[in-house]
């Protein structure tokens, strides 16, 4: 995983950072290694088997700071700032990534910042790490860093963050079911997979007769953007970092969402399919479920599957709105 042992005669610290962190049994052995991971399933994978987890860094410094970044390029020198901002003096920064997430063009970033790198290539992936030897270039750095920070989409009010989804545009699906979201929803409502709270932005201002909106959001960095953008909301709503899949704690008489369909970058249409089944669940009775999917997933047999009457309000060349009840 991203071990540089034996092969390489290389030492490793007892004490670790790993940002990004995922579970395997070879960290099982390490002394003491600590996890940071904005994604709620992963964050959870990684406390289930007995790791330390934290939400925000201190001031602490590790001898060896691990990164397995996302898929974003911003995203991937971000965390790379990251870890040096956490690296102790003489410490090791090591990285891993498949070559089909561009490894190799990450390695040569990399190595402009810091002048050596060692790597290592097994399994369809590329493992590389560089030791701070005074003279790294700062410069480099620190532009990576800005690439991690809070911005503005242009022309709008919204923050987002380098690695959330949406993260430099309205989401053109998002943007349809907003444009055909109605003015009647009322009582308790929640948005699944509410990102930066695009759609909780506009269910609040076109629908005055909601008590309470729940937003449920599994990466962490997108539901802080969420807290800013929403800011002026904040009596009617609830922030959750949650996993949708596992269910939700309540019951609500209207649902909305813009349903995820990839795991890392793959396609997984029963990620979606989960998502229709936990909202059907977690429908009062008559209450209302509306979501914006491209058009060829197969979500219509799961709202069936799971008892809702639906219908399609509209759709365009890329994307479908549907509508659902629950009625029994």
């Amino acid at each position: 995983m991203l071990a540089f042992d034996g092969e390489q005669g290389v030492a490793i610290p007892e004490r670790a950072l790993f940002i990004g962190a995922q579970p395997h049994p070879a960290l099982k052995t390490w002394p003491e290694i600590v996890g940071w991971q904005p994604l709620n399933p992963l964050a959870a994978s990684w406390e289930r088997v007995g790791f330390k987890r934290v939400e925000n860094f201190s001031d602490g410094k590790w001898p060896l700071v691990l990164v397995l970044p996302g898929k974003s390029r911003d995203e991937t020198l971000a965390w790379f700032a990251m870890a040096r901002d956490r690296l102790e003096p003489g410490g090791k920064l090591a990285a891993a990534m498949p070559n089909t997430a561009g490894a190799g063009r990450f390695e040569k970033e990399l190595c402009k910042a810091t002048g050596n790198i060692t790597s290592l290539q097994k399994h369809k992936c590329r493992a590389f790490h560089a030791t701070d030897d005074g003279a790294w270039n700062e410069e480099v750095f620190n532009e990576w860093r800005a690439l991690g920070e809070a911005r503005k989409i242009s022309n709008t009010h919204f923050t987002v963050q380098a690695g959330i989804f949406s993260s430099d545009h309205i989401d053109p699906g998002s943007q349809l079911l907003a444009d055909y979201l109605p003015a009647h929803l009322h009582g308790d409502v929640a948005d699944l997979g509410a990102g930066w709270g695009f759609l909780s932005d506009l269910i609040l201002k076109r629908c005055p007769n909601i008590d309470q909106l729940d937003l449920f959001e599994a990466d962490a960095r997108a539901l802080d953007c969420a807290r800013l953008n929403l800011a002026a909301h904040l009596k009617k709503i609830g922030f959750h970092w949650h996993d949708v899949t596992t269910g939700l704690p309540g019951v609500y008489d209207a649902i909305v969402m813009n349903p995820p369909f990839h795991t890392g970058q793959a396609t997984d249409v029963d990620l979606g399919r989960a998502f229709l089944k936990v909202a059907s669940a977690s429908l009062k009775r008559g209450g209302k479920l509306l979501l914006v999917a491209n058009r060829q997933l197969p979500y219509e047999a799961a709202l069936e599957a799971s008892g809702l009457a639906w219908r399609k309000i509209t759709e365009d060349k890329i994307y479908k709105i549907l509508s659902a009840e629950k009625r029994t």
